[in-house]
């Protein structure tokens, strides 16, 4: 007797919501370590800071590295961070200004907001990438510490990166990260 499997339509997943939901998952795991590595790192600067001013005004000899190692932890805690607040729709947006335009409902200037953001973060990260590649070519170092300048400057990439793959989440799947839907904004009652 041949033994027919059958699926009902909630078991079958398409290849779609499949990629979508891994791409969900992965920005989940993105931003749970970036927010880990804006901790340490934003620790590290505060250690580094308070080092750099104790040595200078209380032991009268000052570290040569601390300002340069805080400016480098500092430009990371920003980038990673900026991508951060990205996830948690904790930035002025574009959108926030097309919804005061007329005929324009708030999902559509979510929408158009965020391919917007898309754009800039895709443009930000392209020549990101091209400035930290040619740093680490020309060989440029900072003097006190003695590392490779593209450290510093492939937070670039790195945030503007992950922006922009979370761009992507919030126009593939309006809603997980907090794509506004059709009854917010100032025309949710039929105004504006």
């Amino acid at each position: 007797m041949e033994t027919r499997v059958t699926h009902r339509p909630a078991d079958r997943r398409s290849v779609w919501t499949i990629l979508v939901d891994g791409l969900v998952r992965a920005t989940g795991v993105i931003d749970r370590v970036q927010v880990a590595l804006c901790a340490v790192l934003l620790f590290a600067l505060f250690v580094v800071i308070i080092n750099g001013v104790m040595f200078r005004y209380v032991l009268n000899s000052s570290l040569v590295w601390s300002d340069e190692l805080a400016r480098i932890v500092g430009i990371w805690v920003v980038f990673l961070g900026i991508a951060c607040a990205h996830r948690r729709n904790e930035h002025v947006s574009v959108s926030s200004v097309l919804r005061f335009i007329p005929g324009i409902r708030a999902r559509n200037a979510s929408r158009i907001g965020e391919m917007i953001t898309l754009g800039l973060c895709v443009v930000i990260t392209i020549v990101g990438t091209m400035a930290t590649v040619n740093n680490f070519t020309v060989g440029q170092i900072t003097p006190a510490l003695q590392l490779p300048i593209g450290i510093a400057y492939a937070a670039i990439p790195v945030g503007f990166g992950t922006m922009a793959l979370q761009s992507v989440v919030r126009l593939l799947a309006p809603g997980v990260l907090g794509m506004a839907s059709d009854s917010i904004g100032p025309d949710a009652e039929g105004g504006a």
